[in-house]
């Protein structure tokens, strides 16, 4: 009896807890059901749908004469889920999918993909790899293959659209349209980003096999919203130009690198802008935007900022003598020599400011900087932090570099630095810092902030205006203005620029020739350049061709490297311009409808006379007569009073 009683005791020790425990569970499994269910139900169902962010449509970029520029490309990626459609179907025409398969995608034989997707349903695959980056004409030719014109859910095919920005004008102008990407944004794709990227879009999908996932539905639970349109200030016909003529001169010049730039005078607007560096292959393409980047020692071409400043402070004038002497002059140990100086003999002897600045001459320029501010350079230096050249442009293209003009206190001044600072060493500015200089020349004295974008379109509607910004209203008085811009164009008719002399429309500017690593006994380059505006007259674009590291045994001076390029730039873009011709009242207005006599020897004003008479009398004195229209003369080229012994073409326009 007291042993049945150990035996229930033992029982009872053992049935308890095991009671016990069978309810705690009970109670947490009611737990689970009622209180924390719905929490976890939302958490699984998470696991398996989830809301997937669709990037939007990016914006497009586009020239001023609306050529597309930049634009997103839509790709696909396809995958297939062979569970979705039935065991007969995939029997009866899986070998018509592959022979499809086959041609679209040759990457695999007719019998490979058959097999390839017979393994992947063996294995219970819901999301097979077919192709990436797809087309969307490929995808129509895909979506209409036997099984898969069954649609998504009797069809199996899936596909994911992505974009891609290409640019149809291919690399032109490539480091200015930039690219947007997570670590760096550069050019206007990096600048205007918030304006292209638009508003992104959300989509159900759910988790199948091998962490893969896949859309629920065709559609959108929020749809994306694109971006918004950039309108540039790029002229595809100018920049076309720019970039062609940069590529021949660093190819003929077997340069290391160079840029271009062409900027419209009264707006500030960018109408080309060209930057090309060589690779190790000794081809060329848009390295880095060295036009916004590279700030360099400009050398000659800053001799400008150094006349403007002596001329507006009263010290000089374009009649002050100065002596070159034989072409070299030394202070502090160090010597400025002139360009034509050889074996002791060079110079061009005493001659006006003028003149200095025409023949570009170093020793005229430096002897009279140093001698009217030796004791004042504050003075000097003051004179161009108000015109503005010590500070940033303040671009909307990121990486401007920074002007370099060193003042009295810094620690790199020395007795030195005033008489090279005068031309344009010691200092540093970047090409379009340079040319926004040479621009205000041109705008009558008003500095304007250079700018890419010309407004930003929704659906072809404007929405927002990017205006001209002006940074100084007047960089110098117009009297000294007047000077400067006779002595740009004197550089041109009689001075180290001449070979652009005869160009068909009239320039005006300045050559560089500057030396690099000056300081190394070897390893010492140049840096060719020219900047100016035309027409010198009525200035429509200024202008800056800078050329880095040509090989000097092929040629390294301004004149010979650069100028040629900024001639055939002007004359190009110039000759592709209708020039409208309004004529002069005359009294006898009969005189309008013919040609003077057969004696003229000036190109006679042609508008309104009949076109086939022009192209006859034209023709009979031995001109080239190039036509465009059928009628009357429209507008002609070039401008009534040219002497006929300076022709050997005409251009006319008829309508």
């Amino acid at each position: 009896m007291q042993g049945d009683k150990k035996i229930l005791n033992r029982v009872y020790l053992i049935a308890i807890p095991l009671f016990l425990t069978a309810v705690a569970v009970l109670v947490k499994l009611l737990f689970i059901q009622y209180a924390e269910g719905p929490t976890l139900r939302a958490e699984a169902e998470q696991e398996v749908v989830k809301e997937i962010r669709i990037p939007a449509d990016r914006g497009n970029i586009y020239s001023s004469d609306g050529k597309l520029l930049a634009t997103s490309m839509p790709v696909y990626t396809l995958y297939f889920d062979p569970l979705t459609v039935k065991e007969e179907v995939l029997a009866d025409s899986l070998g018509k999918l592959s022979t499809g398969l086959a041609r679209l995608f040759p990457q695999k034989t007719q019998r490979q993909w058959a097999s390839y997707l017979q393994e992947k349903r063996a294995a219970g695959s819901r999301y097979v790899f077919l192709a990436k980056e797809v087309s969307f004409t490929d995808l129509q030719k895909i979506r209409a293959l036997p099984i898969f014109n069954l649609g998504r859910f009797k069809g199996g095919l899936i596909y994911e659209q992505q974009n891609y920005r290409k640019m149809p004008l291919g690399k032109i102008a490539e480091r200015t349209i930039g690219y947007d990407k997570l670590r760096a944004q550069t050019g206007i794709e990096g600048a205007f980003s918030h304006y292209l990227s638009g508003r992104d879009g959300i989509r159900l999908k759910q988790k199948v096999s091998n962490g893969n996932w896949k859309p629920l539905t065709d559609h959108y639970e929020v749809e994306p919203e694109d971006g918004l349109d950039i309108i540039t200030t790029i002229d595809a016909r100018i920049q076309d130009i720019a970039h062609h003529e940069l590529l021949a001169a660093l190819e003929r010049f077997e340069a290391d690198h160079g840029c271009i730039v062409v900027m419209e005078v009264a707006t500030g607007a960018i109408k080309a802008i060209a930057n090309l560096g060589r690779t190790e292959k000794g081809t060329y393409f848009e390295k880095r935007n060295y036009a916004v980047w590279e700030s360099t020692e400009p050398g000659s071409t800053f001799k400008l900022a150094s006349v403007l400043v002596a001329l507006e402070d009263g010290v000089a004038d374009t009649n002050t003598l100065v002596d070159t002497q034989n072409g070299i002059w030394e202070i502090y140990n160090t010597k400025i020599k002139d360009s034509n100086y050889k074996n002791g003999r060079g110079g061009y002897g005493e001659i006006s400011l003028k003149r200095a600045f025409e023949l570009s001459s170093n020793v005229g320029i430096v002897k009279l900087v140093y001698e009217k501010y030796r004791h004042e350079e504050s003075r000097f230096v003051d004179r161009l932090y108000t015109m503005g050249l010590n500070r940033r442009l303040g671009l909307s293209i990121l990486g401007e570099g920074k002007p370099i003009i060193p003042q009295k206190e810094d620690p790199r001044w020395s007795g030195i630095t005033l008489p090279w600072m005068s031309f344009g060493y010691t200092v540093s500015l970047t090409p379009l810092q340079l040319l926004s200089l040479y621009n205000a020349v041109a705008n009558e004295g008003v500095m304007v902030k250079p700018r890419f974008v010309e407004e930003i379109r929704k659906h072809g509607r404007t929405i927002e205006e990017n205006p001209k910004t002006i940074l100084n209203p007047a960089i110098c008085s117009q009297e000294t203005l007047g000077k400067v811009r006779a002595m740009l164009e004197g550089v041109v008719q009689q001075g180290t620029a001449k070979n652009l002399k005869n160009a068909i429309v009239p320039l005006a500017g300045k050559t560089g020739t500057c030396q690099t690593n000056y300081w190394k006994q070897e390893n010492r380059g140049y840096q060719a350049s020219f900047a100016g505006y035309f027409p010198a007259d009525k200035p429509k674009y200024s202008c800056i061709v800078v050329v880095n590291e040509p090989n000097y045994h092929v040629g390294y001076y301004g004149s010979a490297v650069a100028a040629p390029v900024f001639k055939a730039i002007a004359e190009k873009i110039y000759l592709d311009t209708p020039q409208e011709i309004t004529p002069k009242p005359r009294e006898n207005a009969l005189a309008e409808t013919r040609l003077p006599s057969k004696e003229f020897k000036v190109l006679p004003n042609l508008r309104g006379l009949n076109g086939a008479d022009v192209i006859s009398t034209l023709e009979n004195k031995g001109l080239r007569v190039l036509t465009e229209g059928n009628g009357k003369v429209h507008w002609q080229y070039p401008a009534p009073g040219t002497p006929l012994d300076q022709l050997k073409t005409v251009q006319i326009k008829l309508i």
